[in-house]
């Protein structure tokens, strides 16, 4: 299981990616080697219908940060 982000991660990065559902409540990672916004960890894998977007992540502090080890979280354990 990922540990959860912490505020100290929220720093280490201006813009993040989101899903752009209405539902979407966390930031993830973006991942480097995508030609659009994509998020770092497996999320995008798993739903093949979600389009993301890149977003500031200042202006999101009420969204978690995931916290899958690619993205914002620690070491599985």
């Amino acid at each position: 299981m990922s540990q959860p982000a912490s505020a100290d991660r929220r720093a280490e990065v201006e813009t993040a990616v989101r899903n752009r559902s209405q539902y979407a409540d966390t930031l993830h990672r973006v991942d480097p080697d995508a030609d659009e916004p994509e998020p770092a960890c497996v999320e995008a894998e798993y739903r093949d219908d979600a389009e993301f977007t890149d977003v500031p992540v200042a202006a999101y502090p009420h969204y978690s940060l995931c916290g899958n080890p690619e993205c914002f979280g620690s070491e599985w354990w």
